[in-house]
């Protein structure tokens, strides 16, 4: 069930299509309730109203006729900017952060005003009658012309939108916001803590796993969710150890492994399928529990700068910028540890889990060696990796800091001027010892 509402909000929610949608279905609705009121009401009540519209038949089928026909002017130009908008998007930046345009609650609201404007005055205008029992529906007519207004508003809105969303700093800041909210989802706290010592010892040798069952991927493609706690569920029920060999954002084959399995006696094919269930499949990643592909957006925005064609260094510097600032975020939390239990303290699911230091190396890594001749590229990277040395609570993540600082510096060597591996050379230094004061500030602390 967890799996089918994210797919379905992912499939809906997040679309291009749906909310336009919706607001075609609601201004329908309300067209065939204004109409409704007008029918049941008359107009006796508004001919002493002076600011209203109180045309004719003739007049009000060309208010309305004028309004849709404009509207449709509108949304092909509308349409047209954010194809042009994605494109350049798409080019500039790379094809990651075209979701974030597709799934924009403003240009999808801009869009729907449209539509819903033009499908309302499409639905008054059929009433509108001048030969026998003429029909004039006053009300609906004006909210009509009151939508006609709102659309311009909205059309401002739009292009203000557009201009402030195309912009890198923006941008950025959008993926990184989005990147710190979704942490108490991609790094929950209190996952897969040992309630005893004894867990460890349930793990089986080599041996045994060479043994276990398998359950291979039904279809290929990207693995976009896995329902962790139907898994753990399914492992108790049936009395089972799962040990994951995918995670989100994994790439599958219909011969890859989703998961290894203990005891092999206690399978069957209908416990077969309802563990295969629990991985949903896709043809893209998606952020919902990938958090190396929400990494992923930044550092592509920053190699994108980086390259030849491009050559913006200062977009560069606020990727690295927001990286820094993620990083700090997950530094600070109690990460998932691999190994589940159930409520009777047995162990059930043994997960693939993110660590820190894989995260660094799809942070840094990439925009490391395209900036690896621009002094303030490779300057702005350690003087990141020491801001972050504040946040770092477990040896292990300090450490890759430290690896990443030593790369840094291995790497300024490609650096053409003298003096600018030197200041890098200096920076490194001041970095190191900084990630050193933070580990004598943790032990004096513990």
């Amino acid at each position: 069930m967890k799996l089918q509402l994210i797919n379905i909000r992912d499939a809906v929610v997040d679309t291009f299509w749906f909310l336009p949608a919706l607001m075609a279905l609601l201004a329908a609705g309300a067209a065939l309730a204004t109409i409704a009121i007008d029918s049941a009401v008359g107009d006796a009540w508004l001919r002493n109203t002076s600011w209203v519209w109180l045309g004719g038949p003739e007049g009000a089928r060309s208010v309305l006729s004028v309004i849709a026909g404009s509207i449709m002017t509108v949304v092909s130009i509308v349409f047209s900017l954010t194809v042009t908008t994605l494109a350049q998007t798409s080019s500039h930046y790379g094809p990651r952060v075209l979701r974030n345009f597709t799934a924009d609650r403003g240009v999808q609201f801009t869009l729907g005003t449209f539509i819903a404007t033009f499908i309302y005055c499409l639905m008054v205008l059929r009433t509108v009658r001048s030969i026998e029992n003429s029909f004039v529906p006053y009300i609906s007519v004006n909210i009509g012309m009151l939508l006609a207004l709102v659309s311009m508003a909205v059309l401002i809105y739009f292009i203000h939108h557009i201009s402030q969303n195309i912009q890198a700093e923006n941008l950025i800041a959008n993926v990184g916001e989005q990147f710190l909210e979704s942490l108490p989802v991609l790094f929950p706290e209190g996952i897969g803590r040992p309630s005893d010592n004894t867990c460890s010892e349930q793990l089986p040798d080599d041996s045994q796993w060479q043994a276990a069952d398998i359950v291979l991927s039904a279809a290929t493609g990207y693995v976009q969710v896995v329902d962790d706690e139907q898994l753990i569920k399914l492992a108790t029920q049936h009395d089972l150890m799962l040990q994951l060999a995918r995670r989100p954002g994994g790439f599958v084959t219909t011969t890859s492994t989703l998961l290894h399995v203990l005891p092999r006696a206690h399978m069957n094919p209908d416990i077969e399928l309802q563990l295969r269930d629990c991985f949903s499949l896709g043809v893209h990643c998606t952020p919902h529990q990938d958090a190396k592909y929400m990494m992923q957006q930044m550092v592509e925005i920053g190699v994108h700068a980086l390259s030849t064609g491009i050559n913006e260094p200062f977009t560069a510097l606020a990727c690295i910028d927001w990286i820094g600032a993620s990083l700090c975020g997950v530094a600070r939390r109690e990460l998932p540890m691999a190994l589940r239990q159930d409520e009777h303290g047995r162990l059930r699911v043994i997960a693939c889990t993110l660590d820190f230091e894989e995260l660094t190396d799809t942070a840094f890594d990439q925009i490391r060696l395209y900036g690896a001749r621009n002094p303030d590229v490779m300057l702005h990277l350690l003087k990141t990796i020491g801001d972050i040395a504040s946040d770092v609570r477990r040896d292990s993540d300090r450490n890759a800091l430290v690896r990443h600082a030593q790369l840094v510096g291995e790497d300024a060597s490609q650096i053409v001027n003298l003096t600018d591996r030197l200041r890098v050379a200096d920076r490194l230094q001041e970095t190191l010892m900084t990630l050193v004061q933070s580990l004598r500030n943790e032990h004096e602390i513990t």
